[in-house]
């Protein structure tokens, strides 16, 4: 089947996960036996430093604003219908102008893979740190955009032939913003490549186990992006309220926006001698320090949203503490303690549970394994039953 993937850009350098998976996605495709186009919406931010072994083409929608690019979008559709089978679209971005193009009568099936929020929900924040306020007119051009995505916009994407969502949580989020309700729709995770990331990294499933220490101060680790509801500002008031800050050491990693703060925050609770912030680390570099550390703490994200950083945490073993009730526990299931999101206490105490039972860390190790080890974490078997979907809905169309 001739496929058409359609995503905003190709930045293998500086972007986030989201390419890693995309590109794994369009590998996989072809290894199923398909002809797979990429296009790229955005050409001018992409960052190919190795030869792609599929076909790319590059266009380039100038306009910024949301009606703009949806209009672009469906001009790309309109312009490769007579060479595609299947288009596929990164649904947050293209999925107003791909819903458009079914609605009025588009030829070629469509399908969207949503992987994160819409840029009209509420933005991210930091529950601790001070965060400047819309004015008045701002906020009402924010609730006028939202009102016209969700009661008009969202019933024409949802002329999208397949819908599928990386976590069910955001699936409910899509639904209850206006989206078709699908019961089929597909759960299909973050399609990571955790057998190869076995392999560069030479990790087994005991790696943890034969490192995991009976004494001695236990290294908390969290590396992202220092920016608005990444956790840093929980996770830092959640530490001082530890009863017994040598038996631990908190690592952070990265940079950002909130970078000053954090390190104000540090100040402010005392906690130098317990901290070492690496700052931004090459990508080897990050993760040799998963084989050093003990505890992945990630103290918040959006609950409809899943983590790139805790999918490779689970890779290497390492035990977690996350917020309950969103994508994180859908990923981590039983590799984790959950906390009340937004609790410190209750984050302090998870903390502490957890860094003092070294038979607790080694069950949460070896249940990332058993969770890795499911199909609902196999990429390739969840690529396998979306083609099925595709190949379906093509012979479907066929015998019209």
């Amino acid at each position: 089947m001739k496929i058409f993937f359609i995503t905003s850009k190709l930045n293998f350098r500086t972007a986030g996960g989201s390419i890693e998976e995309f590109d794994l996605m369009i590998r996989t495709l072809i290894k199923l036996g398909n002809e797979v186009t990429a296009v790229t919406a955005f050409s001018y931010a992409n960052d190919i430093p190795n030869p792609l072994p599929y076909k790319l083409i590059e266009e380039n929608i100038t306009s910024r604003g949301l009606f703009g690019i949806q209009k672009g979008i469906f001009k790309i559709l309109k312009k490769y219908s007579d060479q595609a089978d299947f288009f596929h679209v990164d649904g947050h971005n293209f999925l107003y102008g791909a819903g458009l193009y079914r609605f009025l009568g588009g030829r070629i099936p469509v399908s969207a893979f949503f992987n994160r929020e819409l840029s009209s929900w509420p933005e991210n924040i930091s529950s601790l740190f001070r965060a400047p306020k819309d004015s008045f007119p701002v906020q009402l051009k924010k609730k006028l955009r939202r009102w016209i995505e969700k009661y008009f916009l969202m019933p024409i994407a949802s002329h999208m032939d397949i819908i599928f969502y990386t976590n069910p949580v955001l699936r409910s989020a899509y639904e209850d913003f206006g989206m078709r309700k699908d019961p089929q729709a597909q759960i299909m995770g973050d399609p990571i490549d955790y057998p190869k990331i076995f392999r560069e990294n030479h990790i087994s499933p005991d790696d943890y186990l034969k490192r995991n220490k009976k004494s001695g101060p236990v290294a908390l680790f969290y590396s992202s992006r220092m920016a608005p509801g990444k956790g840093f500002d929980l996770l830092l008031t959640a530490f001082s309220k530890l009863k017994n800050k040598d038996n631990f050491r908190l690592i952070l990693g990265g940079t950002g926006p909130e970078a000053g703060a954090i390190r104000r925050m540090i100040s402010d609770f005392k906690l130098d001698p317990y901290m070492k912030l690496t700052g931004w680390v090459t990508r080897e570099r990050l993760l040799e320090m998963h084989k050093e550390v003990d505890i992945f703490v990630q103290a918040h994200w959006r609950t409809d949203n899943t983590s790139i950083s805790l999918s490779y945490a689970m890779a290497f073993g390492l035990p977690a503490i996350l917020p309950g009730g969103g994508g994180l526990e859908w990923v981590a299931r039983k590799s984790a303690l959950y906390f009340k999101d937004e609790d410190t206490d209750d984050l302090a105490k998870k903390i502490e549970q957890l860094g003092n039972d070294a038979n607790l860390r080694a069950e949460l190790s070896r249940n990332c394994y058993k969770r890795l080890g499911e199909d609902e974490m196999n990429h390739e078997k969840q690529i396998e039953r979306w083609l099925n979907k595709m190949k379906d809905i093509k012979s479907k169309s066929l015998n019209k």
